[in-house]
């Protein structure tokens, strides 16, 4: 009994600290936006590799961006799907190079995109900002 209880406690704590690895706060600083940001983090992840390879073609088709580009936010700066589309958005539409999304918003992740955005001088209902809104709602459909 007791090696059961061991093993049942054990199992619990494994299973807890596998699910708060995965939690996802993308911190924008707009509820709507965080919300669809997680919804995304949610459906994409590097478990599914079906998702993530149409999520990266897509990304790549929708911005114009090689796909080479896209799968290197994953793959070397570790991005989750979400990140990797926030900072494509960004650079699409405000002109910004990607490498300097990529780097201040790699640099500064525990500060959120609240930060970076704040930092790249997109404030909240401007054009930029909703098109970027609009842009992950569109990987929501």
């Amino acid at each position: 009994m007791k090696f059961f209880i061991k093993y049942f406690l054990l199992l619990m704590f494994i299973n807890t600290y596998a699910i708060a690895i995965d939690i996802y706060k993308p911190d924008s600083g707009d509820k709507e936006l965080d919300k669809s940001l997680q919804l995304i983090h949610k459906n994409i992840n590097r478990k599914n590799k079906l998702k993530l390879t149409s999520f990266v073609d897509k990304v790549a088709e929708e911005f114009q961006v090689p796909v080479g580009k896209v799968e290197e936010l994953f793959n070397h700066y570790k991005f989750k799907a979400p990140d990797t589309l926030m900072s494509v958005s960004i650079a699409d539409v405000s002109g910004e190079p990607l490498q300097n999304i990529v780097g201040l918003y790699f640099k500064n992740q525990d500060k959120g995109w609240k930060y970076t955005l704040k930092q790249l001088n997109i404030r909240k209902e401007s054009k930029i900002y909703n098109q970027i809104k609009k842009d992950v709602k569109n990987f929501l459909l």
